[in-house]
């Protein structure tokens, strides 16, 4: 299938690189046009409108029609605290997500980005691609903890490949000795 893309510089390169990715052909004579709103709409063909927040849900559109969504390296999408960019993470990236307020955030090494999901959301969908709640503000990706200490009271302290310590509450230890068969 050939894309025709209608937007910013900024999204243009990132939109380029996931649908190429996909196997898809980005270039001036496609079927389909994804327009950012607000840019010029073609007259004719189909025009799919997006918004840059919903990036990440154009992405899995795409991984869903191609149906090859599970063989993808699978990434979600976050913005930086001023608001300007929008960027996608591979989940293998992802440090942590910590919620603060009512913000939920991506925490990568060398960056932190908002996402729009509740925790809660993410540790749902997330669960099976190796994530686990360690507190009520915190969701840690298995795959970057460097090691597990036992801790007082049913407790375990676990270091990140960061050297970042983080605490496991008693209330969701229970899960976490699960979740690893400890």
């Amino acid at each position: 299938m050939n894309i025709r893309l209608s937007c910013s510089r900024s999204i243009d390169q990132l939109l380029t690189e996931h649908l190429t990715a996909r196997g898809l052909v980005v270039g001036e004579k496609g079927e389909v046009a994804l327009v950012e709103r607000g840019q010029e709409e073609p007259d004719q063909g189909v025009v799919i409108i997006f918004s840059p927040k919903d990036l990440e849900h154009l992405t899995d559109l795409f991984d869903t029609l191609a149906g090859r969504r599970e063989g993808l390296r699978q990434v979600i999408g976050g913005w930086r605290e001023n608001k300007d960019t929008y960027e996608l993470i591979p989940h293998d990236r992802i440090l942590y997500f910590e919620a603060m307020g009512n913000l939920v955030y991506i925490v990568t090494p060398d960056q932190r980005l908002i996402v729009k999901f509740k925790l809660y959301e993410l540790e749902h969908s997330l669960r099976s691609k190796g994530f686990i709640r360690i507190s009520k503000s915190l969701l840690v990706n298995i795959v970057n903890v460097r090691e597990i200490i036992p801790w007082f009271g049913g407790r375990y302290i676990i270091r990140l490949v960061s050297n970042k310590e983080m605490e496991v509450s008693r209330t969701y230890a229970k899960d976490f000795r699960m979740f690893l068969e400890l």
